[in-house]
């Protein structure tokens, strides 16, 4: 029985869906319903029934799914030890300022490693990918759903998209708003080239709609800034509500729109993105 086996299934099984899952897991969907039936003839017992809305899991399914989880946790301790054991001199990651200042920092800290990890910042995924196939970087924490490349990835967590405004804006009142009471409000936003911009840019021509730009700013932290005077709304990743604490500033959920990104650890080379995974992430 693989390991990647029974990681599969603990994310079909917690996702409850094959196309969410294969998406999270960066394989086709045929790719997991294939491991799906190599892992259930191993054991003798379907785990899964198709639904209207997904699937489901069986009694047999419900009682993996209930083992699974301290087994991967205690595989991926045993995995961190030996991590441990090997040496490297530095490595650099390339990522976005918003991950280096609210989410990286956090996971180095919690390592507690004297390894020696070196952070690039840009806010381009068209550079941060140059970085990697120049040898600049020899990691990066990015979006990678829709780049097209041949490095090791490792789906680590996925942010949605919210609404912020001015306090004193008249949705301010509310705790989510709908896509279809602001799709025209100017909006201001990160220049192009920035993977939160070439969502939203997506998430709008999925709607049929031009998006409406006031402003383009580097950095997500001016943006809260320009905001918090009440020169204009924005749509900007979760990660930003922490920057946006003490301020004139408010962040609603959206709906009626997919909004979202989903962070990865991208690698030069399986070994190495195996050991930075089980030194920062598990």
């Amino acid at each position: 029985m693989r390991t990647e086996w029974l990681e599969s299934f603990w994310i079909t099984a917690d996702t409850r869906s094959l196309s969410k899952a294969s998406e999270q897991l960066h394989m086709s969907q045929p790719a997991l319903s294939k491991q799906m039936r190599k892992l259930e003839e191993e054991l003798g017992a379907s785990l899964f029934k198709r639904t209207s809305s997904g699937v489901e899991l069986t009694k047999a399914g419900e009682i993996l799914y209930k083992e699974v989880q301290p087994l991967l946790q205690k595989l991926q301790s045993i995995q961190r030890e030996i991590v441990l054991t090997e040496e490297w001199t530095s490595v650099t990651v390339g990522t976005w300022p918003s991950i280096a200042s609210s989410y990286l920092p956090y996971k180095l800290a919690e390592a507690k490693t004297e390894r020696k990890i070196n952070v690039k910042i840009s806010y381009s995924y068209h550079d941060i990918f140059d970085y990697l196939k120049s040898g600049e970087v020899d990691a990066a924490l990015i979006d990678d759903q829709f780049i097209s490349h041949t490095y090791w990835s490792k789906p680590l967590f996925t942010e949605d998209f919210y609404l912020f405004l001015n306090s004193d804006h008249p949705l301010a009142k509310k705790e989510e708003v709908s896509f279809s009471e602001f799709e025209n409000e100017p909006l201001v936003l990160l220049p192009e080239g920035c993977d939160v911009r070439s969502s939203i840019e997506r998430a709008y021509s999925e709607k049929g709609k031009d998006l409406p730009i006031s402003t383009e700013i580097d950095f997500g932290q001016s943006i809260i800034g320009f905001i918090h005077a009440n020169l204009g709304m924005s749509i900007l990743p979760k990660i930003f509500i922490d920057h946006a604490r003490g301020s004139h500033v408010k962040a609603l959920k959206i709906k009626g729109i997919d909004l979202s990104r989903q962070i990865s650890l991208v690698a030069h080379n399986d070994k190495l993105g195996k050991q930075l995974y089980a030194l920062l992430f598990q």
